[in-house]
């Protein structure tokens, strides 16, 4: 017997049902594609809004730890000048300053034999400078870091100055006064008589920094000396 032959019309349709876009092998339509897409788009516009603020949290920490370098350099060298100086004046609007202050307001004058170190506060001499400044009146310093007994020179020492947002109400050490009416000032300046114990405080708004010193102490060092004792 010979072999029965299917029709040529029924081989066709059968080896087509595979290709059939009826039949759910065809891969993703485009109405997938669009919620996939929209679904990343969402997924990398958080990431990326994660990463921004990751990167604005450390900008703000540098710039912090920035500015209270700074803070604690301008405060090393008040102590400096502080304890080699001879007095603090409880009035500096009354003090004759070395300096032009262009209507700064003087808050810090220290006494000293070469003239008087003024410490004020103001404008700033250039757009270079931000906000309000703090400025040293005061003796230029030699190679050796000792006062230079021939110009006094009027620097910028920090910038950014804000008023601290929570003013001292009193001295922060027992017995203590106010100098200058600066509480309220970005230099807050605080002096016990019976100790000669100068605290200063440094203040950019939400951040300040505090030191103390005794002004004079190198007097105080040379009187308590063995060969002054000898001598007397």
């Amino acid at each position: 017997m010979g072999r029965t032959r299917k029709p040529l019309a029924l081989l066709s349709r059968a080896g087509r049902q595979g290709n059939d876009p009826g039949d759910g092998a065809g891969g993703f339509t485009l109405l997938e594609l669009l919620i996939v897409l929209l679904l990343a788009s969402g997924l990398a516009l958080v990431c990326f809004n994660a990463l921004l603020a990751d990167g604005q949290l450390v900008g703000r920490m540098a710039e912090g730890w920035r500015q209270r370098q700074e803070r604690e350099r301008a405060l090393d060298l008040i102590r400096h000048d502080l304890t080699q100086g001879d007095d603090v004046l409880l009035d500096p609007d009354l003090a004759q300053h070395r300096c032009s202050m262009n209507k700064r307001q003087p808050v810090l004058v220290i006494a000293t034999k070469a003239g008087p170190i003024t410490y004020a506060i103001g404008s700033p001499p250039s757009n270079i400078w931000a906000s309000r400044v703090l400025l040293r009146c005061g003796p230029a310093f030699t190679k050796a870091g000792v006062w230079s007994q021939k110009s006094f020179l009027n620097r910028v020492l920090i910038d950014g100055l804000q008023p601290p947002e929570t003013p001292w109400q009193q001295c922060p050490v027992a017995d203590g006064a106010e100098v200058g009416h600066s509480f309220a000032l970005p230099l807050s300046v605080c002096m016990e008589p019976a100790t000669r114990l100068v605290t200063v405080r440094l203040s950019q708004g939400q951040e300040d920094s505090t030191a103390s010193a005794v002004v004079g102490l190198h007097n105080l060092m040379a009187a308590d000396s063995p060969e002054d004792k000898t001598n007397n």
